[in-house]
């Protein structure tokens, strides 16, 4: 009885920690083509955003990943 009850201990450890795991995983990640908030503040104003950060990405056509943006522009 013993032995069952170490058993059902340890599985219930492993599936907790390969739960979280997963979940940490899933949060990590942000959706492609994120645009920063300042430059989507700039374009509702319809402007584009003026920060040296911000100019730099635009000219690579990407989004600034210093203020928040993903690098990857949505296509």
């Amino acid at each position: 009885m013993k032995f069952v009850k170490v058993l059902a201990a340890v599985a219930f450890a492993v599936a907790l920690t390969a739960s979280l795991a997963v979940a940490a995983d899933k949060k990590a990640e942000h959706p492609p083509g994120k645009v920063a908030g300042c430059c989507a503040k700039a374009a509702k104003d319809g402007k584009t955003c003026d920060h040296p950060c911000c100019v730099e990405a635009a000219k690579n056509k990407k989004n600034c990943e210093k203020c928040k943006g993903t690098n990857e522009e949505k296509k």
